[in-house]
């Protein structure tokens, strides 16, 4: 339900450094991890999959050894929050979560927890935890009008068997590609000579260093002025067979998808032809569409890239 802030930084935060070097030394610091509840009572008109009512869960991490003796606060170095069955974002230091402005007050219960964040899902929001009403609210940047908000509680017992993974930040890139058609079977939209524009998204940190391969994070496609998927969606567009090799220009993709898109089709890039081709899974020896590739490798990064790339889907809000 809830995903905060795709604002960009291709780093570890100072908190995450420290907090690595508490969980690889050998006198670890411990990490006490506390769960949050969120009933649901505002939510505007049109937000499907939300409503009054709903409970949202989510979870904050802080070091024990970073307590403030006197204050009794401590900085809060990472937040999760529970979407379809699994805790996001699972890496400590994921820009999608940005934790400069986050600390909790332990000094007296119910606990306080304050943390504000823009975000860009979508549409630009801001995320805030007030510590002062405990409320959490999401509300748009253009015009501060509230989208969801719930007051929060926070359990003071802490959560148990809670494994953490801290890795450096992914480095979303985008290649451009545009493919050129050369087969239009009858019946279909476009027609021979149209050029369809698509967007190649992956983690330059996850690029193998000895082949110079890497799977996708999403592949785009540029349809009724929209990039679609917005962001990585495995039933849209599942990248579970795909790779883009950089060794050499020009670049290859290998790509092979079954989806449902107004009806059932695999999408098909061979990396020996350099073509993308769309068959229709009732006939995979026939050609819907077909035409040869060609992959900009000028690469593009920032707070758009982190967007497609991102996990987590902009149709969340």
């Amino acid at each position: 339900m809830i995903s905060i802030s795709q604002a960009y930084a291709i780093r570890i935060t100072s908190a995450t450094a420290v907090l690595l070097a508490c969980l690889c030394s050998a006198a670890s610091a411990a990490i006490i991890v506390l769960e949050v509840d969120l009933p649901l009572d505002k939510v505007a008109a049109g937000r499907e999959g939300m409503k009054a009512g709903d409970h949202h869960r989510a979870r904050i991490f802080y070091d024990e050894s970073s307590i403030n003796p006197r204050t009794h606060i401590v900085p809060v170095i990472h937040m999760q929050h529970m979407m379809m069955g699994n805790w996001v974002p699972a890496l400590i230091g994921d820009p999608t979560m940005p934790m400069r402005d986050a600390w909790l007050d332990l000094g007296s219960k119910p606990y306080r927890y304050h943390y504000k964040a823009p975000a860009l899902i979508g549409e630009p929001l801001v995320v805030e935890f007030n510590a002062r009403t405990r409320r959490m609210t999401i509300s748009k940047q253009s015009d501060n009008s509230l989208i969801i908000s719930a007051p929060y509680s926070i359990d003071p017992k802490p959560v148990q068997g809670v494994s953490l993974r801290v890795v450096t930040s992914p480095a979303m890139t985008m290649l451009n590609m545009k493919v050129t058609l050369e087969e239009v079977a009858a019946g279909q939209r476009s027609k021979v000579g149209d050029i369809d524009r698509v967007r190649l998204i992956y983690d330059a940190n996850a690029m193998d260093a000895g082949t110079k391969r890497v799977k996708l994070a999403n592949m785009q496609h540029f349809i009724g002025g929209k990039w679609l998927p917005a962001a990585a969606d495995p039933v849209m567009m599942p990248t579970d067979d795909s790779w883009l090799d950089t060794s050499a220009l020009p670049y290859r993709l290998h790509f092979k998808a079954y989806v449902v898109h107004g009806q059932p089709i695999i999408i098909d890039a061979d990396e020996n032809t350099r073509t993308l081709a769309i068959h229709p899974q009732n006939d995979p020896a026939s050609i819907l569409e077909s035409g040869h590739y060609e992959i900009d490798p000028t690469p593009s990064t920032g707070p758009e890239a982190m967007a497609a790339g991102s996990a987590v889907a902009a149709r969340m809000l």
